[in-house]
């Protein structure tokens, strides 16, 4: 029994030593947890990519809500269409475009170009960098030169368009205007009215809305304007995207703010 038992023993050590060394457990077992990768940018910056993309979602959410082409801002001179067009297109994340900023870039000063080549050119030159920038597809705002209604071609181009009137008074004008760099108002105040005068008719044509901006501040004024476009382009959704149907059912209606 004893022999027999002392010599199972003997022949399994035998068996190993034929076999060679058996080899020690590591030290450190390896761990059979998921190994979570770091973001190369250190500490935070997963964080201010997962905020990034937060952000690019909200702005593709509020584009998408917005109409899918441009909105038109017209009025007379100096009543904030480039100011508060600006500020309404940076808080909704679209882009904003000035066309006499676009025609001054290409151009030069528009005075000089009056000056040496007349003011029907400079209409003529205008209506096509309007209709140039109406074609661009998008969410986008569209602040246009105070007379630019005066083109036919202009105004039946802006009949696809969400259009949006910015009222303001001479008085206010005078009061916030920077008038050295509008000599028109400078060295003749009264022109603005009898300029508005003129064009009233042509504005009220185009426009589906109006705000005044000698009312509320642009903070409010902002918040206003971005849900009435909200609104236009909700309408436009639930029309089926069909061209002039959401302006036509509210073109002329006048929110004056307090």
């Amino acid at each position: 029994m004893n022999g027999s038992e002392g010599g199972a023993p003997g022949g399994g050590a035998g068996q190993d030593s034929d076999r060679g060394p058996v080899p020690a457990p590591p030290k450190h077992p390896l761990s059979t947890q998921p190994i979570r990768l770091t973001d190369s940018g250190g500490p935070g910056s997963g964080e201010s990519k997962s905020k990034a993309r937060s952000k690019r979602r909200r702005s593709r959410r509020r584009a998408g809500r917005l109409p899918d082409r441009a909105v038109v801002l017209v009025g007379p001179m100096a009543a904030g269409k480039t100011s508060l067009g600006r500020k309404v297109a940076k808080d909704l994340g679209i882009p904003f475009v000035d066309t006499d900023a676009v025609f001054v870039r290409e151009h030069g000063a528009i005075t000089d170009f009056f000056a040496e080549k007349g003011e029907p050119e400079f209409r003529r030159i205008e209506a096509e960098i309007i209709a140039a920038e109406l074609a661009r597809p998008g969410s986008r705002i569209v602040a246009l030169g105070g007379g630019a209604v005066l083109a036919e071609a202009t105004r039946e181009l802006l009949r696809g368009h969400p259009v949006v009137l910015l009222m303001t008074t001479q008085a206010a004008v005078l009061r916030t205007a920077n008038l050295s760099r509008r000599p028109l108002l400078r060295d003749d105040p009264d022109a603005w009215g009898r300029i508005l005068e003129v064009r009233r008719p042509l504005y009220d044509e185009v426009a589906d809305v109006t705000f005044r901006t000698d009312r509320g501040s642009k903070e409010q004024l902002a918040r206003r304007v971005a849900g009435w476009m909200r609104g236009q382009g909700r309408r436009q959704r639930t029309a089926g995207d069909e061209p002039n149907t959401s302006t036509a059912a509210s073109r002329g209606m006048d929110t004056d703010t307090e």
